[in-house]
Formats: C-alpha cells, structure tokens, sequence
C-alpha cells in the first residue's frame, strides 16, 4: 500500500463524529466550544486567487502511482480524477465512474461517464482508464498492494472497463476512491515517460484543478479548469498557489499574518498563537491518523522485541496528548484503535483489544517496572536513534517525551532531524534508514478499513514491515480476510491476526490525533476531515 500513508489510521464517519466529540476526554479548556465537523460552511463566493500551505512539503513527484505522502496526494487529487469519490464523512460515491456492477465474487465492471474532458479537451474513455489501472499492477507502484488479487483489467466498451480477479476482493472497489484509482491520459503519460509527474514533465488529468506551473523550492500554481464535468467540484477560486512551508514558526507567522490563506494538518505547536489569531480560525475534524514510533531494522535495538515493549510501557500517551498535541488526540495502546473500524465491525474489535495486555496512557509504577527488567536484558543494546522530520515542531516535541521516557528505563535514545526530503524519502527507500533505528511517524489510512494498512505492517514482505515479523498464522487469516464478504466474519479474522501483531510490538503506537485545518476568515468551504486528503478539496475552497 503506502508508505506515510499505511503507517496511519482513526476516526469514521460524521455521524459519529459528534458523539466522538463528547467522548474522547478533550481537555475543554484546549478545545473550547470547537466540535468534530467534517467540513466548514459552504463557500458562496469566488476567489481570484488562494494561497495554500501543503502539509509535508514540496512534492517529490506529482505521478500518482508514485505518490505516498500528504503533499502529493492533496495536489494529484486536486489535478486528477479518480474512478470513485471519497466524501467528507468517508463514504464513497461515483466519480469518473458512474455506476458499478459485480455479476460475481471475482469480477467489477466499471461503468464510466461519457461526458468526461481532459485539460486537452479530448474525451476519457476505457483505454484510459485500463492504462491507468495497469500501471498500479508495477511491484513497485505505491498502491500496488490493493492490486494483488488483479487477474486482468480491460476494455469491454467505449466506457465499460472490467476487472476480474484471481479471488474475491472486499478492498478493491473502496480504494478506487484514493489515488489506486486515479486516471491520467494514457497518451500522454506514455509520451512524458519517465518525465510524468516531474516539474518538466507535467501531467494530463480532468480534475478541476490544470497545472500551471511549479517552481521547484518555490510553489505549484494551479488553474481552474472552467469546463469540469462536475458542478459540485467546480473550482471556485481562478487560482492556487501552493506553497512549501514546513518549518512550525514559519508556517504559524505566515498564516497568523494571513500572508498564506490556509492550511490542513496545522502543526499542533501553531494552535496557541492560531487560537488567537483574529485573521482566522481553526476547525477540528474526523481523521483516520495515528501517531506511532516505528522499528527500521531486522537488526540492533529497533529489532529487539523487548526493547519495543519496553518503550511502549514507559511512554506517558496522556501527556503528549494532553501538551505535545494540545488536546487535539487521544491515547492509543494499540496498532488499531477502535475509529479504524466501521460502525458494524466495531464491538468485534472492542472484546478483542479489551482482552489484550495492554500499556497504560499513563504509565503506572509497575510498567515503569517491568519495562526496566526488559531493558536490563540486553546491556549492549542501550542506546538508538529517532528519526523526525526537521522543523516539525510536535514531532521535536513528541520526541523529547519519548526521549525523556526512554532515559527513565535504562536507553539513550538520540533524536534526529532529516529534511523533509529525505523523511519521507526514508519510508520507500531503506538507504535512507541507514544509521537510524526508530522513526516517529504520523500514518494515516486512506479509508476506514483495517487492511487499507495493516497488511502493510504484517505481512512478510511488507513495505513497512522494517523489523522482518513473519507469522504465517497471522498472514493466511489477513489473506482470508480480504477475500471475506461478510463483515463480521472479516473482522474476527483480522482481530485473530491482530493478537500475533500486538504481541510483537511491531510499532509502539502513541495516539489518534484530529484533523486541523486553519483557514483565513475570508474564506470557507474546506473539507475538514481526512478525507480532504484524497477528494478535490481545494475545489471547494471560496470566499464568505
């Protein structure tokens, strides 16, 4: 699946999302009178131009086989279209698709809109649509993973696409709303080459959004494309300009002045000054995020599983909670805590972690304990590396608690900033971990469904599965799982993996944080939940 992407999860729907409000244990005095919402009112005016701040910087590419990271997700969803819609609440609905069908367990037949112009003015049709989807089909394709059961995509229409599959897939059609189903011009991108996606190369899509230009270290400007099919998502500002602004006090100066106009995945070290700024505000919503510390390696410190347990018992959850994030995330002891799962599901996966041994949000004296005993184990592993992403300052901030908890239990853990490049970088290629032992990452799922990303984690030749777990147990029942119809069913399968995960600490997760997004009094419109990450958000974006 993805990289910064996989390694995440949370929250479900905005119908649940008011009684989460009420239920998460906010401090109120951080949170005021703000509740979950999933999008802010709707925009009523036009904009002659946005100024937009992207979450992890400049995009390493703006191919969307290869995007794996908030920054190119938000910009290649605002360019490019995909097969289905993922809304505000994280339902889906169509999109380049019109409707679907599947006559049987092992096949889809997508059936498109005819009404559909790239940039160009030429018409989609199914030859695009199949050249995009094979593309995905590369090993090396970020989304490759949803496209494992694919035994063959073709055109059986002008706009009539089928795919069959070597075995029931309950994930495929879902994915196809995040950019596994993005459709690019199949004859441009074969002219491009490898230049598809680069500041050079461009890209051809049917989004509302053309690419203008981008400036590599400076901005991407985007254009309305006047002639979208779609009227909800017709572009209300002429254009955007998206900048790179990474480092926390920059970004919290240039919004507070209004010099940029708005931002998601707002640093949590902004919200005191952003709280108070009378330029704009703040909303709080739905996010399908967790914030975890991650092993890099099959070998040293990161790869010895008491030393993980050991971490996972000494870190105080509530406390960055509560100062690290402002209140704006709750405490999870767990890889999936219970938002990652539909309503359906949900009580399945509560009696399965409620019987797992679990660390405390606050350690107690006897996790302190037991975490030092762990330690004292293995006398020639007492000291790592942490990686953070430089100049994200709740990442510096939650690694000093972290840092600090691992000194009370025997470890020196060393905290180390890598630019933003090389951070997200480090997720795909394993050069960039040399040196490194742990990594603290806000991972995210694409949709609210467990094996959107844990497959990711588990399996033994996983993108993220850094510290080499392999339990054929837990790998046949999260294959069976997928092939599995029935929710309830898949579920208990997936919670019968899960026991063999959580036993081996694969990741040391920390918390389920919101959505923050800010944005300046004169505008209004903005999806506030994750789902803005992989619907055309920007779109929507207009003034009061």
């Amino acid at each position: 699946m993805t990289a910064l992407r996989r390694l995440l999860l949370a929250v479900l729907a905005f119908a649940w999302a008011g009684s989460l409000a009420g239920c998460t244990g906010l401090p109120r005095a951080e949170l005021g009178s703000a509740t979950l919402r999933s999008t802010s009112d709707e925009a009523t005016g036009r904009l002659d131009s946005l100024v937009w701040d992207l979450p992890a910087g400049e995009p390493t590419t703006l191919d969307y086989q290869q995007a794996g990271d908030s920054s190119p997700y938000l910009v290649v969803s605002n360019l490019c279209d995909s097969l289905l819609r993922l809304n505000p609440d994280f339902s889906t609905s169509p999109a380049l698709a019109r409707s679907w069908d599947q006559p049987d367990a092992r096949t889809l037949v997508l059936h498109l809109r005819d009404d559909v112009r790239f940039w160009d003015g030429t018409a989609l049709t199914s030859a695009d649509v199949v050249y995009s989807l094979k593309r995905q089909l590369d090993p090396n394709a970020v989304a490759s993973s949803f496209f494992v059961n694919v035994k063959s995509i073709e055109a059986t229409g002008t706009h009539t696409v089928t795919v069959r599959f070597t075995r029931p897939d309950e994930l495929f059609l879902k994915e196809l709303a995040t950019t596994a189903g993005t459709v690019v011009q199949a004859r441009y991108a074969r002219r491009a080459g490898r230049k598809f996606g680069t500041a050079a190369g461009g890209v051809m899509c049917s989004g509302p959004f053309e690419l203008a230009a981008w400036t590599s270290d400076a901005s991407i400007e985007l254009k309305a494309n006047p002639r979208y099919w779609d009227a909800r998502y017709r572009a209300h500002a002429r254009k955007v300009t998206l900048l790179f602004v990474t480092d926390t006090t920059a970004l919290t100066q240039t919004l507070a002045s209004g010099a940029v106009d708005g931002a998601y995945d707002v640093p949590n070290a902004a919200l005191p000054t952003l709280k108070g700024s009378v330029a704009g505000q703040l909303y709080y919503g739905p996010s399908l995020k967790s914030v975890q510390v991650a092993p890099l390696q099959e070998k040293g410190i990161s790869a010895e599983l008491d030393i993980r347990r050991a971490l996972s018992l000494a870190v105080d959850r509530t406390q960055l909670a509560d100062t690290v994030y402002r209140g704006a995330a709750t405490p999870s002891t767990t890889v999936l805590p219970v938002t990652g799962w539909d309503p359906e599901t949900r009580s399945v996966y509560r009696k399965a972690a409620a019987a797992l041994p679990l660390a405390h949000p606050t350690p107690t004296a006897a996790d302190l304990r037991t975490a030092r005993a762990l330690v004292a184990k293995h006398p020639a592993l007492r000291s790592g590396t942490l990686a953070v992403a430089a100049g994200n300052q709740d990442q510096i901030n939650a690694a000093a608690v972290i840092q600090q908890a691992a000194r009370s239990i025997g470890i020196t853990l060393t905290i180390r900033q890598l630019p933003a490049l090389q951070f997200s970088s480090m997720f795909y290629d394993p050069t960039y971990r040399r040196g490194l032992d742990f990594v603290l990452a806000e991972a995210f799922l694409d949709i609210p469904d467990p094996l959107d990303w844990i497959p990711n984690l588990v399996l033994p030749d996983a993108m993220f599965n850094w510290a080499g777990f392999d339990d054929p147990a837990a790998t046949a029942a999260l294959t069976t799982a997928q092939q599995t119809l029935d929710p309830r069913r898949r579920a208990a399968l997936i919670t019968d993996a899960q026991r063999r995960w959580e036993a081996r600490t694969l990741a040391v997760p920390l918390l389920s944080p919101y959505e923050v997004t800010y944005m300046n009094k004169r505008i209004t419109g903005a999806t506030t939940s994750f789902a803005q990450t992989f619907a055309p958000s920007l779109a929507l974006i207009g003034s009061r």
